[in-house]
């Protein structure tokens, strides 16, 4: 009878891995045909691909280099030339021994933390640690002695570190243990977050590989489940479908309630506030508790689409257990909204900072239809000129960018799309007319991307407006999300590659501002071209004819600047910090494992920024003011108003805007005379 049992339950088992590998299986064969099919740049599935795909994904579910060995990996060696063709003739048996292997390795991640628990910890500067420069990466260690020592002075580190942290850090033995508990306890729960993650361990690795497949074509081409695909949509959106709660960690690691968002029911209602601790959150007949967990994985549970209904089980400030239960609701995305000011100096230019090329899913409209609203008020109080801030704007939706970019030119090409057959597409304004039509200069930063790079291109590309800044990023591909079959998967695809009308793409060089500023971050982070398998830039014959506009002379504009920001102490300070961090860096740095020695090299790297508060000098070049309407809102909503406040003291104090100014009012000059 036992043997009978043992057997139905071992048929039982092995039958679950076999639909597992049968249903990952699909989902792969899926994936590869529509990257194949449908990417702008198809690549061959051999070993080359193999290769990337096997380092690739160690280094994704081990970035911080703390679960696997080498030996742990080389275990797995003959995978390293063969994913290509388990995959091809669909035997996915690996993938379930990659998931147990992950399991095994955050198992055995416990058990090395539970070592450094027990033993009696050197701080005496007998050891030391070497990090590496900035652009040499993260190396396994060889086998699994050296790992737990890895762990050993990791632990010991960030009990320095925590000591040093602290308002008064003094006497070190005596507070030793107690950090001791609770470095300890935090290590421990990142590991139990990721044992615990939400829908199991082998959905991570399923999803985490399939999103490494997409990565191989480009940088820009995922995987997404369901669930990441609405969260994807919703990042564009200007609504998204919330409870209204944001949630944070405080000093001890637990989670509490960090806010509640304006408009949404937990707000109307103040069943729940903020400071309030997170004891569980229960959706269906699902518990989630929050010993140990990751924020990430909370919201992973909030955002599961299923869950429509959360209960949160919550301890008041003033001692008292509550369950406050939420509905789903659509809620507005503030950090999408556009910022509108009025600069009055000399001149008076109206200024609109736009955080990302946000669109509404049901409606059409979005940040071009906004922004709209917002010149007719500005041509209402006869503006001299326009600052459009484009600073770490990562793109978004693309019809809102030509939207936009139509608005400031009569009529023309903006640009043109290639497909992967060489197919082009002319992208023209077809709209006769302009919405805005005195000078204009365009802000961009590093951060920069994308949409943000279009309109950028195509304005300048017509001599419309002048670019300042630093460089972009240089992503100058398009992306749509095609469907799985039976939508059990989505895939973000890279398809098009964007060309100026011209026939000059800012793909993986960035776009190159007409005046440029200073950056803490040249020689740091390389944009585009830092991802593996970047598109790479090129040219091609224009098939645009058009009659361009006059050229515009910047040289004196250009000049003048160069001037002022030789004598600017913000600028200043950036290029002497932006230095200086580059050389600590760029070399191989060892430090001394004790006290003494971590606080030295904390000390060299607190040097460095020891100027950053030049970086923001209020300035009297102009004075910021709302729009009288929005004077009206400020009113009655305290929230806005602090925001207000909060962002014209920004803007008071920003020398990158305090310039821009300075060359826009020169450049009304200009163009007066």
């Amino acid at each position: 009878m036992h043997k009978i049992i043992g057997f139905i339950l071992l048929f039982v088992a092995a039958n679950v891995v076999a639909q597992t590998d049968t249903t990952f299986c699909k989902k792969a064969t899926l994936v590869l045909e529509t990257l194949e099919s449908n990417h702008y740049q198809p690549k061959t599935i051999d070993d080359d691909f193999s290769t990337y795909i096997f380092k690739t994904f160690f280094k994704r579910i081990d970035p911080k280099r703390m679960l696997f060995a080498k030996s742990d990996i080389d275990a797995f060696g003959n995978l390293e030339t063969k994913l290509d063709d388990f995959l091809l003739g669909k035997e996915c048996g690996f993938i379930q021994e990659l998931s147990k292997s992950y399991e095994k390795q955050l198992l055995a991640a416990q058990k090395s933390i539970a070592i450094v628990q027990g033993s009696k910890l050197d701080f005496s500067g007998k050891d030391h640690i070497t990090y590496g420069s900035i652009k040499d990466e993260s190396q396994f260690s060889k086998n699994r002695k050296t790992l737990q020592n890895r762990w050993t002075k990791k632990i010991r580190i960030e009990i320095i570190r925590d000591f040093l942290s602290l308002s008064n850090p003094s006497n070190f033995k005596k507070v030793k243990d107690q950090i001791k508990s609770k470095i300890i306890d935090e290590n421990a729960c990142y590991i139990q977050d990721k044992l615990n993650t939400v829908n199991g361990i082998q959905s991570y690795i399923e999803t985490t590989f399939l999103d490494i497949i997409c990565s191989y074509f480009d940088p820009h081409s995922n995987y997404f489940d369901p669930t990441d695909n609405d969260n994807f949509l919703n990042s564009i959106g200007t609504e998204t479908n919330s409870i209204g709660v944001w949630f944070s960690k405080n000093s001890d690691g637990k989670i509490v309630v960090a806010g509640l968002q304006t408009g949404s029911t937990a707000w109307k209602e103040k069943e729940i506030n903020a400071g309030d601790l997170v004891l569980s959150l229960s959706a269906k007949n699902t518990v989630l508790k929050t010993t140990c967990l990751s924020l990430l994985s909370l919201y992973d549970f909030i955002n599961d689409e299923e869950n429509t209904t959360i209960a949160i089980n919550i301890l008041t400030k003033n001692n008292t257990h509550k369950t406050v239960t939420l509905k789903k609701e659509n809620l507005k995305i503030e950090q999408n909204a556009i910022n509108t000011f009025i600069l009055k100096g000399e001149y008076t230019i109206g200024y609109i900072a736009l955080p990302s090329f946000y669109t509404n899913m049901d409606f059409g409209f979005g940040s071009a239809n906004d922004i709209a609203k917002q010149l007719f008020k500005l041509n209402a109080v006869n503006i001299d000129g326009l600052i459009l801030d484009l600073r770490d704007n990562g793109g978004g939706s693309m019809k809102q960018a030509i939207d936009l970019a139509g608005m400031f030119i009569d009529k023309g090409p903006l640009g043109i799309y290639r497909d992967a057959n060489n197919n082009r597409e002319i992208i023209k304004d077809f709209n006769r007319g302009t919405l805005f039509t005195k000078p204009m200069v365009i802000l961009v930063n590093q951060g920069s991307a994308s949409a943000s790079e279009f309109i950028a291109a195509a304005l300048r590309d017509h001599y419309r407006a002048i670019i300042v800044g630093s460089k972009t990023y240089g992503k100058g591909t398009i992306q749509s999300i095609l469907p799985l079959k039976n939508e059990i998967g989505f895939i973000k695809i890279t398809i098009d590659k964007m060309y100026g009308f011209r026939g000059n793409t800012h793909q993986a060089s960035g776009i190159s501002p007409d005046i440029e500023f200073p950056s803490l971050y040249v020689g740091i982070e390389d944009g585009e071209s830092g991802n593996s398998n970047f598109i790479k830039n090129d040219t091609i014959l224009k098939d645009v004819y058009f009659k361009m506009p006059r050229a515009i002379d910047y040289e004196n504009i250009r000049a003048k600047s160069m001037v002022r920001m030789q004598q600017n102490s913000s600028i200043k300070s950036i290029k002497e910090i932006n230095s200086r961090l580059l050389s600590y860096l760029s070399k191989e740095r060892k430090l001394v494992l004790s006290v003494e020695g971590i606080k030295k090299d904390s000390d060299i790297f607190d040097a460095i920024f020891e100027k950053s508060d030049d970086l923001k000098m209020k300035h009297s070049t102009f004075e910021v003011l709302n729009l009288e309407d929005y004077k009206e809102i400020l009113a009655y909503n305290k929230n806005k108003a602090s925001l207000n406040s909060y962002m014209i003291k920004n803007i008071q104090t920003d020398h990158e805007i305090e310039e821009t100014y300075q060359i826009i009012s020169d450049y009304i000059k200009q163009l007066a005379n």
